[in-house]
């Protein structure tokens, strides 16, 4: 399997849209009336894409994506004979896709081997192109427009997937800077922490979901599992119970080969759903019920998922837990005594605005912090960070952001407090001398992007991150912070 079970995921949405009544009745309902079935699936795929576009809400409508995706693979079953996919089609073995947008079977079927890099004119951060380029460590740069009107077979183009970066047929020292990077894959393995090249010691963790995850992240690399996303245990079929949860945290743990790692509390809500907890619809759910919140109203849930976690802790030192979106230090303590008997040290995820400005008193009720750069983002810039029309205004190098990270470090470094990263800026290599500069020593990162970002912190010095930090929190423009990163 080429990727984690998170992003298998985006998979099991077409798995449970085939059953859905929107979709498959009017397909039978056309095929009962004569019409011929592949003429019934593009009709009535094409008809239910175009009433999720129209629904006013930018999350929504990127999944017009995966209805499509659904119906060509439909379309692929009931075609005589073998209908040839992208991954066919493709020509020579260094390849730049480009087009409007791919569908989540088109970007799964890619070789990194072959392809170098996707450039799309639609799409966003948050979209299922851009989520599997990243698993699949293909660079890939999303929401160009008028992308297909300039770009030609035989192009040279220059792409940074970590920075968003496309240049059509870059010249003089942009030219010269990506012919010199030479491919991650082609170096040896870092399998220990790094140090600058002054021998600061900084951790790289990576993300996962799954024990496969955890185990997949170790052999990339990792020193530990920086975000265990524990939602994803309840997503499936039916809810897990205190038995299973604990022997998957207990499997987890262990593949983590006495590496840290850190389990977040469930996360639901805002964008990220699970059916049967039956949450509430609500008019803004990114400012409702999500995270610790929901924990805390539903404390039977939240005791037995507490009490998991202690027992797999007692067998497994490695263990920390954290706690999401935590706006006043009073939901810690109530944590707390939900699980009287916990042995493991317990963290506190830094993603609102409130939590980040009392980071200092959060510090020192806290074991760690763990500052989540995309929901802080978005919160602070007041912008839905899955909404495609503010994408230019949601960066994580606004030097609001910038400034609001740096003192929750210096609040963290006061108090002795440990203090990490775990949002997308971690996995961003050109940010990295940035976050360290401004005090953090614990990144964790997407699995493809750890050798990168260890690269370039063994590439720079302390000193240097230091004076980087100093000039990005006394600028003024975002795009000023962006050009202190680019390479000289």
């Amino acid at each position: 399997m080429r990727l984690g079970d998170e992003q298998a995921a985006i998979f099991e949405v077409q798995a449970a849209l085939i059953e859905d009544p929107e979709w498959r009745d009017p397909i039978f309902g056309q095929v009962a009336r004569g019409v011929r079935p592949e003429v019934a699936v593009a009709e009535s795929t094409d008809a239910l894409a175009a009433e999720i576009r129209a629904i006013p809400d930018e999350y929504l409508q990127q999944r017009a994506i995966d209805i499509l995706d659904l119906g060509q693979r439909v379309l692929r079953l009931l075609g005589p004979g073998e209908v040839a996919s992208l991954a066919d089609l493709l020509d020579g073995p260094d390849v730049i896709v480009a087009a409007h947008d791919l569908t989540p079977s088109e970007t799964l079927a890619l070789e990194p081997g072959v392809v170098k890099a996707i450039v799309t004119e639609g799409g966003g951060r948050t979209s299922h192109t851009a989520i599997l380029a990243r698993q699949l460590g293909i660079p890939a740069v999303v929401g160009i427009p008028g992308l297909l009107a300039t770009v030609r077979n035989g192009l040279v183009v220059a792409v940074d997937g970590d920075e968003g970066y496309c240049d059509l047929e870059p010249t003089g020292d942009i030219a010269r800077r990506f012919s010199a990077a030479a491919p991650a894959r082609d170096r040896p393995l870092l399998h220990a922490p790094v140090r600058t090249s002054d021998g600061v010691e900084v951790h790289v963790l990576a993300n996962a979901a799954t024990p496969n995850d955890v185990r997949r992240a170790i052999d990339a690399g990792a020193d530990g599992i920086g975000l265990y996303r524990t939602e994803f245990l309840f997503a499936g079929d039916e809810l897990p119970d205190e038995k299973v949860q604990e022997s998957i945290y207990c499997e987890a743990a262990a593949a983590a080969s006495g590496r840290p790692i850190t389990f977040r509390t469930l996360d639901v809500g805002g964008d990220k759903d699970a059916p049967l907890l039956e949450l509430e619809q609500e008019l803004n759910p990114f400012l409702g019920v999500r995270g610790v919140r929901f924990s805390l109203a539903r404390p039977e849930l939240f005791s037995s998922q507490l009490r998991a976690l202690t027992r797999t802790a007692v067998r497994y030192p490695n263990v920390r837990v954290m706690v999401p979106m935590l706006t006043v230090l009073e939901e810690l303590d109530l944590v707390r005594d939900l699980a009287p008997d916990a042995t493991f040290p317990l963290g506190a995820m830094v993603e609102v605005p409130a939590a980040a400005i009392l980071a200092s008193e959060l510090a020192k009720t806290a074991d760690f912090l763990s500052v989540g750069t995309n929901d802080l983002t978005q919160y602070v810039l007041a912008v839905d960070r899955t909404n495609e029309r503010l994408s230019s205004l949601y960066d994580e190098l606004n030097p609001a952001v910038v400034r609001l990270l740096g003192s929750i470090a210096a609040a963290a470094a006061a108090t002795g407090t440990e203090a990490g990263v775990c949002g997308e800026l971690a996995g961003r290599p050109l940010a990295a001398p940035l976050l360290l500069g401004l005090g953090y020593r614990h990144l964790s990162v997407v699995p493809p992007q750890v050798q990168n970002v260890k690269r370039a912190i063994t590439a720079c010095t302390l000193a240097s991150a230091e004076v980087l930090a100093g000039q990005a929190l006394r600028a003024t423009r975002t795009v000023h912070v962006a050009q202190l990163l680019q390479p000289t």
